[in-house]
């Protein structure tokens, strides 16, 4: 919503100018094809851009990329605002007619009636004839030999954005025309932007506060229409004004909301200018005026702190800093003392459902981020969603029925998210199923439940654990019970297309009808993971959730090493969704140290023997993991089919294991634990002998792979001596 084009625009050059150096961009397949969807593109290398134009061709830097994605929000506006003279073009109004229009500047004209209040408004505001809105660029009118006339909406759009971003005048033109394209193509613009943004060195920067906070949403709202917080807006008693809250995190009246242009004399209070005195955006066909009364560090109703702890929440891609009077909005870096992942170096983890289990700051939620961005560093395929000791039912995670102003559905961050994986996934609908596009072009999609067991995991999280066993595939197809059945999405029709416009589903008609039928699954790309901490304020887990999850002892799998924390040698592996449901012996044939699967079974058999007859006891779905997770790390001899034995213990047995002397069959110096841990120690012969097996999970800094000491038995030594001292022992540190 551009009303103040000369205001914005300076501010935007200012961003521009800031920037010394901006850093080359290299051109994946996909971007490649994405951009020759424009028209004026004819070709994409590494890292150029072919324009070909008649006989003549240019080859543009991919940096011009990087400043399309930072002038998104301007460049979308000012497209918007050419694209009101195309509709009164298409009202029948002539070129002369409209210069006429522009410099009488008459609201009540007739001629107006085909745009609506907000375009009347923005026209005006636009085009009208004080130079103080025209940033000395070109002006929509055109005055030759007395004959009115109209410029072409691109060449007045080209010149407003060339007045912001100085290039080259050698291809300025191919340039402005390169963002024109983009605005018009607002799928292909979003993506690259998406994309690219982490790449661009300064995003927002200000020294006024309340200009800053302004710029901050106008940006959040051009990069995502304010998805990832929406929810968190409400109305106060006065609707008037809108709030933002994130439990503990509150601003109060950050916007003023009408369904008309208001005045200045309606933005104040007393004779303070209360908001600014532009509207920066749309929400729910409400002009939305920001308030100008920003402190920083006192925590007043609107502190930049809790603005900056919103974005560190929801916006984790972006960092806000708030430094000496100075504020800036930049991409979020890895720092050096961050493990960088390796996008080459993939392995599909055996099962959807993560624990990561820890003391708190060992960088469970970081390592869930650090997965996501490493395929996408936009991180538009991450969702961190905080867990409420107040959850106690489904519908505080998918969402529920409200009947506040008619019955309506109201989905939750996550079922938004669960859509946006399906959309990734989603190739076509054919025979009521639903096909996937080619499986290694499908993006891995990461929830993080913070503070996962704040909250009974057993309750609020029933619906999820009881689907997650229905996923099936069949070679590349996959086939889920619905999480969210139909009759919860159909109880109030009236409701439908405000909630297929949340979900993210218009112009996916067909996803959209197959969800209203058959209900909406579980995406084949999900990963949920759980960052938990076991403590006097959090809840245990009962063996139903353990038994449907991978648990990941973090402090064990990923120590901190305090000597290494500016120079890291070791780096996670990146984790994919698996491609597998049930295992079968044909599944195993390609896995070198156990080509049928007959080794791992009887491994298995030969675990359960001190375990029989307790709670303890490993069933069909503990064979099935086993051999899914056989599959997944394809270990190719005896030391890698031990390391995959040695995480399955780790993962999947010792965290069933909890309880007292009795329940343990202690009797002095001998239990459960310490039978299972001869057991181990016979079966783990190899690398019991070593004291140490490959790492599937890390490698060193140079991809090779690293030693690590066998976990089960370290942890059945640390269980077993817990349990000696304090007649009780569990899994959990």
């Amino acid at each position: 919503m551009l009303t103040r084009i000369k205001d914005i625009g300076e501010e935007y050059q200012k961003r521009f100018k800031a920037i010394d150096r901006w850093p080359e961009i290299v051109f994946a397949k996909a971007d490649q094809g994405l951009l020759k969807n424009l028209p004026m593109i004819e070709d994409v290398e590494r890292s150029s851009i072919l324009i070909r134009k008649d006989d003549s061709h240019a080859y543009l830097p991919s940096q011009y990329i990087l400043y399309a994605a930072l002038i998104k929000e301007f460049a979308q506006d000012l497209y918007a605002h050419t694209q009101t003279i195309q509709s009164l073009k298409s009202s029948g109004l002539s070129n002369g007619a409209i210069y006429d229009l522009i410099t009488n500047r008459d609201p009540n004209n007739l001629a107006l009636s085909s745009l609506n209040p907000e375009e009347q408004s923005n026209f005006f505001d636009l085009f009208g004839n004080d130079d103080s809105q025209a940033l000395t660029a070109k002006t929509i009118l055109s005055l030759k030999d007395g004959r009115k006339g109209l410029r072409g909406e691109g060449d007045f759009f080209t010149s407003v954005i060339l007045k912001v971003i100085n290039v080259p005048d050698v291809s300025s033109s191919l340039l402005g025309k390169l963002i024109y394209e983009l605005c018009a193509s607002p799928d292909v613009y979003q993506q690259l932007q998406h994309k690219f943004l982490a790449k661009v060195p300064l995003l927002v920067h200000g020294t006024v506060i309340g200009a800053f906070a302004n710029a901050v949403f106008r940006f959040l709202w051009s990069y995502d229409k304010l998805n990832k917080i929406r929810l968190l807006i409400k109305e106060n008693d006065d609707p008037r004004f809108l709030s933002i809250e994130d439990d503990k995190n509150k601003l109060t009246s950050v916007f003023r909301a009408s369904t008309t242009r208001l005045t200045e004399a309606d933005l104040k209070s007393g004779e303070k200018l209360r908001f600014a005195i532009s509207p920066s955006f749309t929400l729910e066909d409400k002009l939305i005026y920001i308030s100008t009364e920003w402190t920083a560090g006192t925590g007043s109703r609107l502190d930049i702190d809790t603005l900056k702890t919103i974005v560190d929440n929801f916006y984790p891609e972006f960092l806000l800093v708030v430094t000496a009077g100075t504020f800036k909005l930049l991409p979020s870096k890895v720092s050096g003392k961050e493990l960088f992942l390796d996008p080459a170096s993939v392995v599909s983890i055996p099962k959807s459902f993560l624990l990561l289990a820890g003391i708190s700051g060992t960088g469970k939620t970081q390592f869930i981020r650090r997965q996501a961005a490493a395929t996408r560093p936009d991180l538009s395929n991450y969702q961190l969603i905080a867990v409420r000791p107040d959850w106690h039912e489904p519908s505080d995670l998918l969402g529920y029925v409200t009947r506040i102003d008619g019955e309506r559905y109201v989905p939750t961050p996550f079922l938004k998210f669960l859509i946006a994986a399906w959309c990734d996934a989603f190739e076509k609908i054919d025979a009521g199923e639903i096909l996937l596009r080619p499986l290694d072009e499908i993006s891995t999609f990461w929830a993080c439940l913070d503070e996962m067991n704040l909250a009974p995991v057993e309750q609020y999280f029933a619906d999820y654990l009881a689907v997650l066993e229905t996923r099936r595939w069949d070679g590349d197809s996959y086939t889920c019970d619905a999480l969210v059945h139909p009759a919860r999405l159909l109880e109030n029709d009236t409701s439908l297309p405000e909630l297929r416009k949340s979900l993210g589903l218009d112009g996916k008609d067909e996803l959209w009808t197959h969800f209203l039928e058959h209900g909406i699954p579980l995406p084949p790309n999900l990963i949920v993971a759980g960052t938990v901490n076991m403590d006097e304020t959090t809840h245990g887990f009962s063996r139903k959730v353990i038994d449907r999850a991978f648990t990941i002892d973090f402090g064990e799998f990923f120590p901190n090493d305090f000597d290494k924390f500016f120079s890291p040698d070791r780096k996670p592996k990146s984790l994919r969704f698996s491609r597998y449901s049930n295992a079968t012996q044909a599944d195993l044939v390609s896995v070198a140290a156990d080509v049928n699967g007959a080794r791992s079974v009887a491994f298995l058999k030969a675990i359960n023997e001190p375990l029989r007859g307790t709670p303890f006891e490993l069933a069909f779905r503990a064979m099935n993991e086993l051999l899914l997770a056989v599959k997944c790390f394809a270990p190719a001899d005896e030391e890698t089919l031990e390391a995959v034995w040695d995480d399955f213990l780790m993962t999947k047995l010792l965290p069933r294991i909890e309880g007292d002397a009795e329940k343990l069959r202690a009797d002095g110096e001998r239990s459960l634990l310490t039978g299972l841990q001869d057991k181990v120690a016979q079966l783990l012969a190899k690398s019991a002998a070593t004291g140490t097996r490959p790492d599937l999970l890390q490698a060193d800094v140079s991809g090779a792979t690293v030693q690590v000491p066998l976990r089960s038995l370290k942890k059945i030594k640390w269980m077993q001596e817990r349990l000696t001292n304090n007649a009780f022992t569990s899994f959990w540190p």
